[in-house]
């Protein structure tokens, strides 16, 4: 069964029916998770996110079980094509990494729901793509502050050993409202 999980890297991915698979596995995931948080996941619209498929300046490394794509991780180390991204930041901050391109930032990892708890495939899809880029690269990756203690545990288990992570930055969502007396 171990053998029926397949990970390959690719640059573009060219057929029509894996773009469109993969962005309904991408925005099935984050559908989920938007209903647990108030800030927008996934934030790439159907035709941003097939054109990424299609963009070179991303990495991909497609999941297979048993011949069905499942999932996919994107990466880049082109920072201004992450509309979010403060670029200028990490250039600031890690000179010598980012004029060695060397600072990736990480924009999806999604795996198809019935697919999740598959032999830690999202851990060994991670592993994958982190091995990949090797051990002298910053990477650097955005979450929601509800799932922050399960995505350090999601790396460590991905790389199997010790990283070091630090928080940048958090973005907190607040509401404030006025209850009047009863």
């Amino acid at each position: 069964m171990e053998n029926s999980i397949r990970i390959i890297e690719t640059l573009m991915v060219r057929e029509e029916h894996e773009r469109t698979r993969l962005w309904n596995i991408y925005k099935d995931a984050f559908e989920r998770l938007n209903e647990r948080t108030p800030i927008h996941h996934g934030g790439y619209t159907e035709a941003q996110f097939h054109d990424i498929l299609c963009d070179e300046d991303f990495q991909k490394f497609l999941v297979y079980a048993d011949e069905e794509l499942v999932g996919a991780t994107l990466i880049t180390n082109v920072l201004a094509k992450i509309p979010w991204v403060n670029a200028g930041y990490f250039e600031t901050h890690y000179p010598q990494r980012s004029r060695d391109d060397k600072i990736y930032f990480l924009p999806a990892v999604v795996i198809d729901p019935k697919h999740q708890d598959l032999r830690l495939i999202g851990a060994k899809l991670l592993q994958q793509a982190l091995t990949t880029l090797g051990e002298d690269v910053v990477l650097a990756v955005d979450y929601s502050e509800t799932l922050r203690h399960s995505l350090p545990a999601f790396v460590r288990r991905g790389l199997g050993r010790t990283f070091k992570g630090e928080i940048l930055d958090r973005l907190v969502y607040q509401i404030f409202y006025y209850e009047e007396p009863s």
